[in-house]
């Protein structure tokens, strides 16, 4: 699960330059069909699923509600995540997952796979349990 590349120039930047890397004031999760590389390609759009939207980690919390504070170099998410029911007109695969800094547009910050794709059908439910989002740096 690497950081995208906006994250990571951030973090390389701050730490070898010691240039200000403004932390996000929220974090929001998507939802993707292919693997998002390090922009946050292939995400769910409201053409295939009408009713999706990013969801905020924190769930309107503080932004340090949505994850565990790290140790080890790993953190994972603190809140179940419940995404609308899907209400595509067909079957939607989803297959990784991505962080960002806005609900809309904005920046990709981290980028992973799920253990398993899941295939949407009509009515389902998306929920992503807690502790399901695991993020590490190796």
């Amino acid at each position: 699960m690497p950081l995208s590349t906006f994250a990571a120039n951030g973090v390389i930047n701050l730490l070898t330059r010691g240039a200000a890397f403004t932390p996000p004031t929220r974090v929001y999760v998507s939802l993707h069909t292919a693997n998002p590389g390090n922009t946050g390609a292939s995400e769910v759009t409201t053409a295939q699923w009408p009713s999706y939207a990013r969801q905020d980690a924190a769930q309107g919390g503080a932004v340090a509600a949505g994850f565990v504070a790290s140790t080890a170099k790993v953190t994972e998410n603190l809140l179940e995540l419940l995404f609308p029911n899907y209400d595509g007109a067909t079957s939607l695969p989803i297959t990784h997952f991505a962080l960002w800094n806005a609900l809309t547009g904005g920046n990709c910050i981290w980028t992973g796979a799920l253990v398993a794709t899941k295939t949407l059908l009509n009515g389902d439910e998306c929920v992503i349990y807690p502790g399901d989002l695991d993020l590490a740096i190796n």
